[in-house]
């Protein structure tokens, strides 16, 4: 009988159904609540000047008189209703400009000078944190960096890398690979720091377990670690021959990458003392695991 695939598994496999593990052209209304506490926290209800500058600035660009039609509105209240019935677009030039002026130096003067009267909550610098944070956790791709919102999917590593690593497992297969690495995302979204590293280390190596199951390559399914499975694809020429001297570096990188990273971080009790992950350094072994996925599984297509 022939192998029946799924609805879902189907539909996972068709190009460009999974392209990434963030969105980008919707604002949910939870992040743009979430947005308007910052605002409101980081601007002050009573600054006028800021609002007006944000009011002003977004009603020319779209070409209205004002925001909204409450005649009797003061500017923070035209900008934050705005926020929350505006299209998903409007919304995150409408993100963009007020985090801009955030990110100002008169809002920076502001917060030192001014915040009993203006009931400023938090710096800017904690606003920004926040803003990105928020964006992770509702699974959208933006980060305002320098003044401005990017897209991660801009970003060289995350192009490059993560989303071709997603789509290369599903296309070919790797079904169990594809779900750790994206719930090593989830989890990274999340904050789940030490998850994260466990779920980007098993994809890891579930990527070239399932790359010996193909290929029919004798390995200790329930025993051997990333470095026996590296040596077993390099000892069975999954990277060519005449590639062997080029990648040279290659065992050695992926032995003392992302294994080491997981095994020193994650992998063991943390005794007394508590181990804090940086957010930073997880992001780096996820990046790192989407490299080396990508090279195996280009490497097995090849082979």
């Amino acid at each position: 009988m022939a192998i029946f695939e799924t609805y879902s598994k189907r539909m996972k496999k068709v190009e460009g159904k999974i392209q990434d593990v963030y969105i980008y052209t919707e604002i949910p209304e939870k992040l743009r609540v979430q947005a308007a506490h910052i605002l409101s926290d980081t601007i002050g209800i009573n600054n006028n000047s800021a609002w007006n500058y944000i009011h002003s600035t977004m009603a020319k660009e779209l070409g209205l008189f004002s925001l909204t039609d409450n005649m009797y509105h003061k500017d923070v209240d035209h900008c934050l209703d705005f926020l929350m019935i505006c299209s998903d677009e409007e919304a995150i030039d409408f993100i963009e400009l007020a985090f801009f002026v955030i990110d100002s130096e008169a809002l920076r003067t502001d917060y030192f000078t001014s915040r009993a009267i203006f009931i400023i909550k938090q710096s800017p610098d904690e606003a920004i944190e926040e803003l990105n944070y928020r964006f992770k956790d509702n699974n959208v791709g933006y980060e305002f960096i320098k003044g401005e919102l990017v897209r991660i999917d801009r970003q060289f590593i995350h192009k490059e890398a993560v989303k071709p690593a997603i789509k290369l497992l599903y296309e070919e297969d790797f079904q169990g690979a594809a779900d750790e690495f994206l719930k090593a995302h989830e989890h990274y979204r999340k904050g789940n720091h030490k998850e994260a590293l466990v779920e980007a280390l098993k994809a890891f190596e579930s990527t070239m377990k399932t790359i010996c199951d193909k290929k029919g390559y004798a390995y200790q399914k329930d025993k051997d670690t990333s470095s026996k499975l590296i040596s077993i694809l390099l000892e069975n020429n999954l990277i060519p021959e005449y590639l062997r001297n080029h990648f040279t570096g290659l065992r050695t990188t992926l032995e003392s990458g992302l294994p080491t990273v997981r095994n020193k971080k994650a992998g063991h009790g943390q005794g007394s003392a508590l181990v804090t992950i940086e957010p930073y350094f997880v992001e780096y072994a996820i990046n790192l695991a989407a490299t080396n996925i990508v090279l195996l599984v280009n490497a097995f297509k090849s082979s």
